[in-house]
């Protein structure tokens, strides 16, 4: 049986081959592979990351959003979708994506630091390690085809289901229904929040600080500044939780909350 593991990783032997290799192009199999697996964001990140390494812009754009997407915590793929946008033309759209990545992770720095002209380098392909094993995010095929319907309603709804369930504690139904929320609304602020919570109720504090944030990238708020307070804290980074207390407190010098955190930091 086709595999959507086994067509990835032609994909990426065919990526590394040199130029005048035989064989489908890299990115046949990647687009197989993500046929097959709708959900695996993986899959399209090396889709969109081998139309980039094509000079494919649109392509990369449209294939790198899909990515993000099923996974709106994966800089790599916001850092290329920003520099793919701004070579199509949409600069602001694409000084977003980069500033996002920038929050996700110190490294994009260091690549315009030593490649100004090609901040983009070979080698993020993503290979898969085992066979015949679905992808982590599932998403209800009723949802990816639900393109006629209002998905800013449907989003809207779902994210109302998911508050409903995290009183309730019941994390793990309310965890894959803000899944399908950024599934239709990759960049809806509050579910993002409540995600990041949630994780660091689970004591997930990695992930909460992703999440968190996102949803600040999204839209600055108070809640979402002190959620990632906590979560630096519980992440053991103090110095990064003083700074966002900082931000806070600067805005609302009378905050309690703010106040009590920092006081728990050394």
């Amino acid at each position: 049986m086709p595999d959507s593991a086994l067509l990835n990783n032609l994909g990426v032997v065919q990526l590394r081959r040199a130029a005048t290799g035989s064989g489908p192009r890299a990115v046949s199999f990647f687009g197989d592979a993500a046929r097959l697996d709708t959900n695996d964001s993986d899959l399209f990140f090396n889709l969109g990351y081998a139309y980039w390494l094509d000079r494919d812009l649109a392509a990369a754009v449209s294939w790198l959003r899909e990515a993000v997407r099923r996974n709106p915590a994966d800089d790599q793929a916001h850092y290329i979708l920003g520099v793919a946008l701004q070579g199509t033309g949409s600069i602001a759209e694409g000084a977003r994506e980069k500033e996002l990545a920038k929050r996700l992770s110190s490294v994009f720095t260091e690549w315009e630091a030593k490649q100004p002209a090609a901040p983009v380098p070979r080698g993020l392909e993503r290979i898969k390690t085992e066979v015949d094993v679905p992808a982590a995010l599932r998403v209800e095929n009723v949802i990816v085809a639900s393109g006629q319907r209002d998905q800013q309603e449907l989003a809207a709804s779902r994210l109302e289901s998911a508050r409903r369930l995290a009183q309730a504690e019941r994390d793990a139904d309310a965890i894959a229904e803000l899944r399908r929320v950024i599934y239709l609304a990759p960049y809806q602020s509050d579910a993002h929040l409540l995600l990041g919570q949630i994780y660091l109720r689970d004591g997930r504090a990695t992930e909460a600080v992703d999440e968190l944030k996102i949803s600040i990238w999204s839209a600055d708020t108070i809640a979402g500044r002190l959620a990632l307070a906590e979560a630096y804290i519980a992440a053991k980074n103090p110095d990064a939780a003083r700074a966002e207390l900082q931000t806070v407190l600067v805005k609302e010098p009378n905050n309690a909350r703010a106040k009590a955190l920092a006081a728990q930091l050394p």
